[in-house]
């Protein structure tokens, strides 16, 4: 158990957290010939020039560096792909992700508790409304954001120490939900509250910091922050 007061405001990470990501698994798979094994280095990829955007004061919208990621993992393996035809791979379906079965009647039990709930992306603004809309559960926050506006990624400490201050919460009363464990750490690290949400192939970075909850899913984190 955390030791830390009942959180105001709960920030929740979108992709894999709660959109189920197969559609763009498969649809990134297809370009590469079907190989699936080069899924997860696609998205490592994503993450390291996302981080890489960060540390060198630079910015691109998330779809970029994905399409930009893919190009690069395509010539790795002899394949030539035009930053063009890697957006068209990824855009529509990632636009088009249905939400994890546990997740809206989490989100609504969380909401009738009176808590104040927030998506938080690394995607850009108006794809990330889609994407929320398109799986039927925009109306379950009270606001959206995106890194997009402060131009920092998650897990830049500024990304969230923004998110927080635009929502007008302290860090200790605020709580990042999320299925990866950089996302977890990089929040722990910049002050808030952490639920790590346990998807099928994700863990915690084992030399990160701990969150505060692992719990299974949405009914789990409804039941526990519920009955603080």
């Amino acid at each position: 158990m955390t030791s830390h007061p009942t959180p105001k405001v709960l920030f929740f990470d979108v992709n894999e957290t709660m959109l189920d990501m197969n559609a763009v698994k498969q649809a990134i798979a297809d370009v590469l010939d079907g190989d699936e094994s080069l899924v997860p280095v696609w998205f490592a990829q994503l993450l390291h020039h996302s981080l890489v955007d960060s540390a060198t004061n630079q910015y691109h919208d998330f779809a970029d560096i994905g399409a930009a990621a893919l190009v690069m993992v395509a010539h790795s393996h002899n394949k030539t792909l035009t930053l063009e035809d890697a957006k068209a791979a990824i855009s529509k379906p990632m636009t088009q992700l249905p939400a994890h079965a546990d997740v809206e009647e989490g989100l609504a039990k969380l909401k009738a508790a009176g808590f104040t709930l927030v998506a938080f992306s690394n995607s850009a603004e108006t794809g990330l409304n889609k994407q929320l809309l398109n799986a039927g559960i925009r109306q379950c926050f009270d606001a959206v954001l995106s890194v997009s506006s402060v131009k920092r990624f998650k897990p830049h400490a500024e990304a969230y120490q923004w998110a927080v201050h635009t929502m007008g919460v302290d860090t200790h009363e605020a709580m990042m939900v999320a299925a990866h464990g950089w996302d977890v750490s990089g929040a722990k690290a910049a002050g808030m509250q952490t639920a790590f949400i346990e998807r099928p192939g994700k863990m915690m970075y084992p030399l990160g910091l701990a969150p505060d909850y692992s719990l299974a899913d949405f009914h789990a984190l409804a039941n526990t922050l519920t009955a603080l």
